[in-house]
């Protein structure tokens, strides 16, 4: 059950990365829309907001973990990729360190997605973005 669920996750959300990719001219647009993409499909899809911080998966099989975990690496690389690109179009300095920014960056969501969680889903990972996504914006 949990495979096709990490599946249809995995899909979902990489398929909208990559239309954001697409869409988006601008690095940190990009990087914008998919941190806002990545809280949001959280609060659309309060299931596999467990499934995304692995509270659905304790007692499962460990793969499955790993494979959330992989997934995690993989929006990381997303993430990096993203600033790299805002740091070669002037928008980011070019000295940002953008593999910790973009772990900053993951580490962000995931806590928000755990907060969420934890809540009942009644703390929206969307509360107070944009004075958020200003604090995230490497200066």
């Amino acid at each position: 059950m949990f495979e096709g669920l990490i599946a249809f996750i995995e899909e979902t959300i990489f398929g909208l990365v990559n239309k954001i990719t697409v869409e988006q001219q601008g690095g940190l647009a990009q990087l914008e829309a998919v941190l806002s993409m990545l809280l949001g499909f959280a609060r659309k899809n309060r299931g596999m907001t467990r499934v995304l911080i692995g509270d659905a998966l304790v007692n499962e099989n460990e793969r499955l973990q790993a494979r959330i975990n992989q997934l995690h690496d993989r929006l990381e690389a997303t993430l990096k990729q993203c600033l790299r690109f805002a740091a070669s179009q002037g928008e980011v300095p070019e000295a940002v360190d953008t593999a910790a920014h973009a772990n900053l960056m993951l580490c962000f969501v995931i806590g928000r997605w755990h907060q969420f969680a934890k809540s009942g889903f009644k703390r929206d990972p969307l509360e107070a973005w944009p004075v958020q996504w200003k604090q995230l914006v490497p200066a």
